[in-house]
């Protein structure tokens, strides 16, 4: 068994938000049905400590795809820039913007994280000032 106390490291509240909050209730469903259930009740929301314990099983398995947001006519597509194993990106985590500007210059990206082949959360960044004029039009 790990001992869960010293791979605990700081996240920044952005990641934390982003993994425990209610828009990506992956986490959050993860740690109600971890719950033991009573026949005939719901299984009661789960606590900030359960959702809490559930991001540090969950966060040190997720790998990250980088993508970038292109818009092509009135359609937005998405080309992959990068991967990212677990473990592999704590840069992007401590300074996203500057890693993200350093490593793909301007861009619209979207940073996708997953836990094995399931879907977590997303986020965008307009990097380095990105602004919609400077699509190369």
């Amino acid at each position: 068994m790990m001992d869960t106390g010293s791979t605990k490291r700081n996240v920044p509240p952005w990641l934390y938000k982003l993994f425990t909050g209610h828009q990506y209730p992956y986490v959050r469903r993860l740690a109600k049905f971890a719950q033991p259930v009573k026949p005939g009740e719901d299984r009661p929301e789960p606590t900030k400590e359960m959702i809490e314990e559930k991001f540090w099983e969950v966060y040190p398995r997720c790998s990250a795809k980088i993508l970038q947001e292109v818009k092509s006519g009135m359609i937005v597509v998405f080309h992959e820039l990068g991967e990212y194993p677990p473990g592999g990106y704590q840069e992007l985590v401590d300074h996203p913007e500057e890693f993200l500007a350093k490593t793909y210059g301007k861009k619209k990206i979207k940073v996708n994280f997953y836990d094995g082949e399931n879907f977590v959360c997303t986020i965008n960044f307009k990097v380095a000032g990105w602004t919609e004029h400077e699509g190369g039009h």
